[in-house]
């Protein structure tokens, strides 16, 4: 099993992806995963050898460009086609590494990987589908950003996908599934929502229906389906929300209570709600849809994140997370037969 890591993509690039991979070794020591580290082979190799990383399971392959985080995504494969990020999804392409993971620039990451891979047969469009953690075990957000201008068959693709990748996760055989939206009546919400809606009843047996925003952490659905656009402000206020409520309790905490009144049990709960909201403790998460297995961490990541998302990723390759989802989908041909006609 390879893994392909893009070292210089992330904004505490190239450090937290090396630290991450020594963590990594260190850690799942038992069949860890081979990883092909793309970027400045020099600077690799010294840092490596710094910090004392067992190199007997590393390949280091030397590229000279980099993505950097606002440039213009449809342009890298063609303007920096040695950067480590357009390599590592070459490598792919060429079946020389199982996955790519990359906590680098998504715009590009997404469009190269369509140009270099495409899409799974019959489907419209790829997705991102990252993992939303709440007290009652979490939910699979989908799409989060990928297409800001979906249609209704797009979604119900989005829903096929989603839950094959929560099965995934959480060993869930049905997970169920709702549909983002104003209120949980059937004919509410914009032509968007009403229309995916009873194409969601038909394809989906574990749809529950629509979900009102101020539920969805609530662990009423193991997948909440919306468009890229309203997906992706969910997720950032989502993650804005989760570390403002910590820092105003870290605060208010420590500006009335003493030190000799503090409590290292609240302290101790503190710390163990913030690590439960942590996107790092869940690791990366597929581009749902791309013909290959394209993994992408947050952008912030530090090494426990990287550490936690190489070890997802070889997950995702031990329980063949591309043949399922392209299984679920091909339960559906009548669908996906009606969005080649309509596209």
């Amino acid at each position: 099993m390879k893994i392909a890591l893009d070292v210089l993509g992330g904004d505490n690039a190239p450090k937290s992806n090396l630290v991450g991979v020594k963590d990594y070794l260190e850690q799942y020591t038992e069949n860890p995963a081979e990883l092909i580290l793309l970027g400045n082979k020099e600077y690799i190799s010294k840092y490596l050898k710094s910090i004392q990383i067992d190199q007997s399971l590393i390949t280091i392959i030397n590229t000279t460009q980099e993505v950097g985080i606002h440039e213009k995504p449809s342009r890298i494969f063609k303007e920096k086609p040695d950067s480590s990020l357009v390599r590592s999804i070459q490598l792919l392409k060429e079946n020389k590494v199982d996955a790519v993971l990359s906590a680098g620039n998504t715009g590009a990451l997404l469009a190269t990987s369509l140009f270099l891979l495409g899409k799974i047969p019959n489907i419209r469009r790829p997705a991102f589908a990252p993992y939303i953690p709440t007290r009652h075990g979490g939910f699979i957000l989908c799409d989060a950003g990928a297409n800001p201008n979906s249609k209704p068959l797009d979604l119900v693709q989005c829903a096929l996908m989603a839950s094959a990748y929560t099965a995934h996760l959480n060993t869930i055989s049905n997970p169920s599934v709702s549909l983002l939206n104003i209120g949980k009546e059937e004919n509410k919400g914009n032509d968007l929502i009403i229309q995916t809606y009873p194409l969601l009843k038909k394809h989906l047996n574990n749809f529950i229906g629509n979900l009102e925003p101020r539920y969805i952490m609530e662990g009423k659905a193991d997948v909440v389906i919306a468009d890229g656009f309203t997906g992706n402000i969910v997720l950032k206020l989502t993650e804005g929300v989760f570390s403002h409520i910590i820092d105003w309790f870290h605060d208010l905490y420590f500006t009335h209570v003493n030190t000799e009144q503090q409590s290292s049990e609240f302290l101790s709960i503190l710390k163990e709600i913030q690590n439960s909201l942590d996107h790092e403790e869940y690791g990366a998460t597929p581009l749902l849809g791309i013909n290959g297995l394209v993994m992408k961490c947050h952008g912030s990541s530090t090494s426990r994140g990287i550490s936690n998302s190489i070890y997802s990723t070889q997950k995702a390759i031990e329980d063949s997370l591309l043949e399922n989802i392209e299984n679920n989908l091909a339960q559906h041909m009548d669908l996906t037969q009606e969005a080649i006609i309509n596209e």
